[in-house]
């Protein structure tokens, strides 16, 4: 089967510890919220992951509720990753690995993302690419490649908050954007990335560079930004969070679906917004296929349009 559209990038399980000092174990996690953020508009998308022999103990219901082909799943490491993350009280967040802290390091060869995984999933009929991998992974240089066996197919790329935010890699994100056609960050990472403090300033960057971004502003909502203009749209009822896991995933590969299907900003950032808002009620990866089949996005859509 063939699919317009690919998310790819790491799956995790996540036991969470919130800053109020809550918890919740055996959490997906990873890149399958990217997946969600497709699927909630569409069901012509293929996840692309990795695991071990225990992944569908973990996401098999998942996998099997949500009509999601296991077809993209590797099976190449003793573990699929399984994390404690650690949420603090301004937001901030950090992870450690159960299996000990260099098993993130050992498996990094088994885990990323490779012309090999997508290729069974490339065509002319491929239309937008989600990509979660690590600015010093093998797939940029794999992207000529790709292009030719995926003519038509635009890439989103997201990169990993620990590379976003690393001073080591800044220049090598510089060259690998030029490999892609649009970029997420949020403000945090932009900030950091760009070395400047304001809003305005990071604005202000990401227009220099001159590359189509989505900018991710928590509960502000997100913007899109294109050809030194600027779209921004706030989210809908922040406040109504149950957790926001996976917002950022969710809501950027929304942006890239919704940038291949129209080329108006505001129902870009409309829709990643509303794709963010759906993944913020959940408790994990919501139940995407309900939603897509009951187009129980629709309501917000009218809401965002009567504002």
């Amino acid at each position: 089967m063939s699919y317009s559209y690919i998310c790819s990038g790491i799956s995790i399980i996540n036991d969470i510890r919130y800053a109020d000092g809550s918890s919740t174990y055996n959490r997906l996690g990873g890149s399958i919220f990217a997946y969600t953020g497709i699927a909630l508009f569409t069901d012509s998308v293929i996840y692309i992951s990795s695991g071990g022999p225990d992944y569908f103990d973990f996401y098999g219901n998942y996998f099997k509720e949500n009509g999601i082909d296991p077809k993209g799943i590797t099976i190449s490491m003793p573990h699929t990753h399984h994390t404690l993350l650690q949420y603090e009280a301004d937001g901030t967040w950090h992870e450690d690995s159960i299996y000990g802290p260099t098993y993130f390091a050992d498996q990094s060869d088994n885990v990323r993302t490779t012309l090999k995984k997508l290729k069974p999933f490339l065509s002319e009929e491929t239309k937008g690419l989600y990509l979660d991998s690590h600015a010093f992974e093998g797939i940029f240089r794999e992207i000529p490649e790709i292009r030719v066996l995926a003519p038509n197919m635009k890439i989103l790329w997201e990169p990993p908050t620990l590379s976003s935010t690393n001073p080591v890699y800044h220049d090598l994100i510089l060259e690998d954007l030029k490999q892609v056609d649009y970029y997420s960050m949020n403000l945090n990472e932009a900030s950091i990335f760009f070395s400047v403090s304001s809003r305005d300033e990071i604005i202000s960057r990401i227009m220099e560079l001159n590359i189509p971004c989505f900018l991710r502003e928590g509960e502000n909502g997100s913007s899109w930004i294109e050809d030194h203009e600027i779209t921004s749209l706030g989210a809908y009822r922040p406040e109504e969070a149950i957790d926001v896991t996976g917002c950022g995933n969710c809501s950027s590969a929304a942006a890239l679906y919704w940038k291949t299907a129209t080329d108006d900003p505001e129902q870009i950032v409309m829709n990643a917004n509303i794709a963010s808002k759906f993944n913020s009620m959940s408790d994990g990866p919501f139940a995407v296929k309900k939603a897509r089949d009951e187009r129980a996005y629709l309501p917000l859509q009218k809401m965002y349009m009567s504002l």
